[in-house]
């Protein structure tokens, strides 16, 4: 799986902000450094298949 479609990546989010208390706090600057990646540096999360659903990483920057 190369990547999430909206609807599941709504659904990712419900599951980790659930996990983590409900509530996430995201600084403006964590915010745009996630949506302007260095994109010749290559993908920042990699999504895998499990046999019981997905596993996300972070793929560090070099």
């Amino acid at each position: 799986m190369r990547y999430l479609s909206d609807v599941n990546l709504r659904a990712v989010l419900i599951v980790l902000i659930g996990r983590s208390g409900r509530t996430v706090d995201v600084s403006n600057e964590e915010m745009y450094d996630a949506m302007l990646p260095d994109h010749s540096r290559g993908e920042r999360v990699l999504i895998e298949e499990t046999e019981t659903g997905l596993r996300l990483s972070i793929v560090p920057r070099p």
